[in-house]
């Protein structure tokens, strides 16, 4: 689990990398930053179900809502078309990151599923609660 879970926080700050020469790159940037922060937490075994949870919906609701076209089948024939024009086309930039929206949903979900029966258990915070009043008293 926890190699995976460093892949993602290795993936999803690639994407963050990525973004950062796009139009709208702040928005983007963050999205992903918070996705490969998130796999970076669950790779160190510390889970937030509440914040996966609220990543989750806002995922979703940004991929539905930046997704531009009627159904993927239109997406796809468009793709299909439009194979020489590369990003030329607004639209399919747009799909495209509507499609990483669902990417980081897809792995947030998976990470709050993983971390909610280990985040139930009565003793889960009590490391960290421990850290933090250690590194208080110093």
């Amino acid at each position: 689990m926890k190699i995976v879970s460093t892949l993602l926080s290795v993936l999803f700050l690639a994407f963050a990398i990525v973004q950062l020469n796009d139009p709208d790159w702040l928005l983007w940037t963050i999205a992903y930053a918070f996705s490969a922060y998130t796999a970076a937490c669950s790779a160190r075994n510390y889970y937030n179900p509440m914040l996966l949870l609220i990543l989750v919906c806002y995922y979703s609701i940004a991929a539905i809502h930046s997704f531009p076209m009627t159904g993927i089948s239109e997406w796809l024939a468009t793709e299909q078309q439009s194979a020489s024009l590369g990003m030329k086309l607004p639209f399919i930039e747009e799909a495209r990151e509507s499609l990483g929206m669902v990417i980081c949903a897809v792995a947030n979900f998976w990470l709050m599923m993983i971390g909610l029966p280990k985040a139930k258990k009565a003793d889960y915070n009590k490391e960290f609660s421990v850290k933090i009043s250690n590194n208080s008293q110093a």
